[in-house]
Formats: C-alpha cells, sequence, structure tokens
C-alpha cells in the first residue's frame, strides 16, 4: 500500500473508505479509524498521508491541502449532529460538548447565538446522553450516538438543518485534509473511492446495521437521502462561510482557505 489515511468510524464515513477495505491487500490507501479529535495528531507525526477530518481542523490551520470533489456533507438535515436540550433553546444556560467533536460543538456556539440569542457555559465530556444532561441544561451528541439516541421528551435542534436555515448553504462537516503527503494520485484514489462508495450503497448498507447497531431503514435513509459525498462550488461556499462565522464569533484567530488538491496538480487558493 502506498498509502496510509485516517477516518472516523461513523457510518458516514463508510461510502469514503469501503472501496479500499473491499480490495484487502491489493488497496494502494491503507485505512486507520478514529474519533475526529485524535486524528490530527496521527497526520502531525507522519503515521497517514491524510485525515477524514472535522472540517474547522482544515480552517484553522495554514498550508494545510483539500483533496478536490469530497466531503461529508448535508444540505438540510443531518441526523447525526444534535442538541438534545432539557429546555427550549432560548432557555440553555449550560451545554455538554461532544468530546469527540470539534466542527460540530463550534457549530453549536454559532447555532446558538445567532438562531436563539444564548452563549451557554461549555463543557466537554465524554459522549452519553444521561451523564450529559445530568448536570447541564443541554448536550451535543454526535455521529452514531447523535443518530441513535432518540431523545424522548426533550427539545432537538438538528444542525445540519439550523445551518441551513440560518445561511441557506450546505454544511461540510469533514473533508479529506492533509500536507504534502496529499498528493494529486492520492486525492485521485479518494475521489475514486467516493465514486465507487456512491454506485455500491447497496453493498455498504448490507453490513451497516451489524457495524452500527443502527436499524436498516435508519441506515438506509441516512446514507441515500441525508449525506452528500461530492464537493461542489455550494459545498465550497458553505465552508467558507462557517470560516468567516469562527471568526465572526471568536472561535478562530482567523481561517486559512486550504489549498484545493486535484488528481491532475492543479490548486486553487
Amino acid at each position: 500500500m502506498r498509502y496510509t489515511v485516517g477516518s472516523v468510524p461513523y457510518l458516514n464515513a463508510k461510502p469514503l473508505v469501503r472501496w479500499f477495505e473491499d480490495q484487502g491487500d491489493d488497496s494502494p490507501v491503507k485505512v486507520l479509524y478514529d474519533i475526529p479529535s485524535r486524528l490530527p495528531a496521527m497526520l502531525a507525526i507522519g503515521e497517514v498521508q491524510a485525515i477524514l477530518v472535522s472540517s474547522i481542523e482544515a480552517l484553522r490551520q495554514p498550508g494545510k491541502r483539500v483533496a478536490e470533489g469530497v466531503c461529508i456533507g448535508t444540505r438540510r438535515e443531518v441526523l447525526s449532529v444534535r442538541v438534545f436540550s432539557k429546555v427550549p433553546p432560548e432557555q440553555i444556560r449550560s451545554l455538554a460538548l461532544d468530546q469527540s467533536s470539534m466542527t460540530s460543538n463550534a457549530l453549536a456556539h454559532i447555532v446558538l447565538k445567532d438562531r436563539y440569542g444564548v452563549s451557554p457555559a461549555c463543557e466537554p465530556l465524554p459522549p452519553s446522553l444521561s451523564q450529559m444532561l445530568a448536570d447541564h441544561d443541554a448536550c451535543v451528541l454526535i455521529g452514531d450516538n447523535g443518530m441513535r439516541e432518540q431523545g424522548e421528551g426533550l427539545h432537538i435542534l438538528d444542525l445540519g438543518l439550523e445551518w441551513y436555515e440560518l445561511t441557506n448553504l450546505p454544511f461540510v462537516w469533514a473533508v479529506w485534509m492533509g500536507d504534502d503527503g496529499l498528493t494529486p494520485e492520492l486525492a485521485q484514489h479518494l475521489k475514486c473511492a467516493e465514486r465507487w462508495g456512491q454506485a455500491n450503497l447497496a453493498r455498504v448498507l448490507a453490513t451497516a446495521p451489524a457495524e452500527t447497531g443502527l436499524p436498516p431503514d435508519l441506515c438506509a435513509r441516512y446514507l441515500r437521502e441525508i449525506m452528500r459525498y461530492p464537493m461542489y462550488e455550494s459545498e465550497l461556499n458553505g465552508l467558507g462561510e462557517f470560516g468567516r462565522l469562527l471568526t465572526e464569533h471568536g472561535l478562530l484567530d482567523q481561517t486559512h482557505f486550504p489549498t484545493i488538491v486535484t488528481s491532475e496538480s492543479r490548486t486553487f487558493a
């Protein structure tokens, strides 16, 4: 294998990496898995050449590269990134953050401030709904945990839908990011994997319920109707708007839009 990449272990990433897994030892790309907040360290020490990383990471560090045309995105609701609250959103005063996330926590801050006029005190905690809500008004849960919880009796905000209502733009949750090791050749492999995943969703869905513990109909709806994997101009505009709001809200001192790497070795600033 010529390359190694780091991916999140969630259902939404499976269409982007299943092609590599199915090829076994013949794959040009090996996939390692970890939660989003740990992936940047894998890239920093050179363990991988690219990571499927929360979009905030691609915006906060100068000089990063992103593979063209591939992301984990949504056009409206996301289902897997939600705020669960014991009180109406405009009354939230304390918020437990999912410590495995970065982008989702920042987005929750932006949504609660700009849509509901509140800036709650925040504390990162392990992703457990009951424990997070024991001492907080609300919590953020992401990934398969975010989809698995029913939240009966709670107020629930879908942060993908909230973003769309705020900006009328898609939201980019994650991108393939790297340094010099994210070459045009690797970018081509990552794009091919995305196309294969879209063409073979039935194959991905056949094993998804057992791998995630989620109902088959929910897995199918999530991958077929909710997730968007191609990264077009509208997604890049959404990513840029997220960067602008991160600085406006003081969540980053400044943002650095990454270089987009294509298989033809063209770049766009």
